[in-house]
């Protein structure tokens, strides 16, 4: 009977209480708890081996809450060290027009001028028709 292979840990699998910090953290941010989600997150991103993804989300969780500092800080950092960064842009892209701030347009249209990547050429595509429903909703 051949030896199983060692189970590589999945790193988008963490335990219950460490995926239960990281949504109080982000529900926080958007409902305004401040200084204790910010406690919370820094917690939690100090933490991650990788912490890209979890730093977009807390990105855009703040840009719901009205606040796109954040936004403009990390994604837009990322995306100036590494210019080719197509989904930090979306990321960013989302973040600002969550918090209200016309700039988001541009970095749409720089990945669908730009971007060979389908997924994220979608992805802001899907940006764009989430405007569009926005426009005709009201």
């Amino acid at each position: 009977m051949a030896d199983k292979p060692s189970a590589k840990r999945d790193p988008g699998k963490y335990p219950v209480i460490y995926r239960n910090l990281m949504s109080v953290g982000l529900l926080g941010v958007i409902y305004r708890v401040g200084e204790d989600a910010q406690i919370i997150n820094t917690a939690v991103e100090s933490t991650l081996a990788e912490p890209g993804s979890f730093s977009t989300y807390r990105a855009v969780a703040l840009a719901m809450a009205g606040q796109t500092e954040y936004a403009r800080n990390v994604l837009g950092g990322r995306v100036e060290e590494h210019p080719q960064d197509d989904q930090a842009k979306v990321a960013l892209a989302v973040s600002l027009l969550f918090g209200g701030d016309p700039g988001w347009r541009h970095w749409v249209d720089n990945v669908l001028a730009t971007s060979t990547d389908q997924s994220t050429r979608q992805a802001a595509l899907g940006v764009l028709s989430y405007v569009g429903e926005q426009r005709y909703a009201h």
